[in-house]
């Protein structure tokens, strides 16, 4: 089946916008949380230790350069497992979209507009992205190249209008807690920064032309978001302090209500909450597109475009029912996200690597016989 291809640029946005989508905003909060005042340096290392999960991800795609991840699994696993694998990972994606409305529809109705109806901000996110998954990934590419340099100048702006109120002792003692939290930080960050790239795999290599040049957009996009990730966390260290940081739900949020120049820069925080919002549908479009390709592919569906819309009301309802209140999904993202992404964006890569190697070095000594 020929699929629509798509450039090494318009790949390394969509890497990017994936992998920062869910942490401009309240990434912050939960590293400080851990890693104190040596969140920043947490956020540093999240990247570094992303580079070889990423590069998993691009052998894996290099080797089969025709199939989408749910295709690799079954072809890598075979039979039942693969199957089990690939239904496993589709359900991932899918869950994960419909909690994404959630947290859009939170934060406009608790910071901006609290007398709007949730369903109504649900709705509106859904219909985005349902209408942009029936379009295609072409559209959601290019849509991506233009998203990820409007963030790019909010990110450079907000940053340089907030940095009058540094305070650099904020940052002091380093290391007061050694290197334990630290490394527990960039595990949480990575868990929203690193592992939900895996979504990228639906995309790449099936919808890419060149494998060396897409392996650049993928590290590229990686250390972009990771550089965005590590300027939010700094920037909010630095001016707040971890303790407020850490209480506050959404710091960033927080951090842009201190730009004040004169009578005309003021009220500007809603730069950082459009922010946030661009990212927060480009990663739940990511995942729903990515649910619904593998859900086509799994029962054997020649195009996705016919489950969309009933997804779409699927994800609309779900919305509104995922999480009661602010603590129960605090408690879920503790409890059950970080081993869930984990082992979707680790655990399963990996071991598709080493069953990979094992079957080709097996290969090789049968040839050799």
């Amino acid at each position: 089946m020929k699929r629509t291809k798509i450039t090494g640029n318009q790949l390394y946005s969509l890497t990017a916008n994936g992998a920062f989508g869910g942490s401009v905003i309240v990434s912050a909060s939960a590293m400080a949380a851990i890693a104190k005042q040596d969140a920043w340096i947490s956020a540093l290392l999240t990247p570094v230790i992303g580079m070889p999960v990423v590069w998993i991800y691009w052998y894996l795609g290099s080797q089969y350069p025709e199939l989408t991840f749910v295709e690799i699994m079954k072809k890598i696993f075979g039979g039942w497992i693969g199957w089990v694998a690939a239904a496993s990972y589709v359900f991932l994606c899918l869950n994960t979209a419909y909690h994404l409305p959630w947290y859009v529809a939170n934060f406009v109705t608790t910071q901006a507009m609290p007398e709007t109806p949730p369903y109504v901000i649900s709705l509106m996110f859904v219909i985005a992205v349902v209408i942009a998954v029936l379009y295609g990934i072409e559209t959601i590419a290019r849509a991506s190249e233009i998203y990820i340099r409007f963030v790019l100048i909010l990110a450079v702006l907000t940053t340089l209008l907030v940095s009058p109120n540094i305070k650099f002792e904020n940052l002091q003692p380093v290391l007061e807690n050694g290197m334990i939290p630290i490394f527990k930080g960039s595990y949480v960050l990575s868990c929203f920064t690193v592992f939900p790239v895996i979504t990228m795999m639906m995309i790449y290599p099936a919808n890419t032309e060149k494998i060396q040049e897409a392996k650049k957009s993928l590290f590229k996009g990686l250390l972009w978001a990771g550089f965005i990730t590590l300027i939010t966390i700094l920037m909010s260290t630095l001016i707040l302090g971890s303790k407020i940081t850490a209480s506050s739900q959404y710091p960033t949020y927080l951090l842009a209500k201190e730009i004040s120049l004169g009578i005309i820069f003021t009220r500007l925080e809603f730069i950082v909450a459009g922010t946030w919002i661009i990212t927060q549908f480009m990663i739940g479009l990511l995942f729903f597109y990515a649910g619904a390709t593998g859900l086509s592919q799994l029962i054997g569906l020649k195009d996705h475009k016919r489950i969309v819309m009933p997804l779409g009301l699927i994800t609309l309802v779900m919305s509104g029912v995922v999480f009661p209140d602010a603590v129960y999904q605090a408690n879920w993202v503790n409890f059950v996200w970080l081993p869930y992404i984990t082992i979707h964006g680790l655990i399963l890569p990996l071991l598709l690597f080493l069953v990979h190697l094992i079957k080709k070095r097996m290969l090789k000594a049968d040839i050799k016989k």
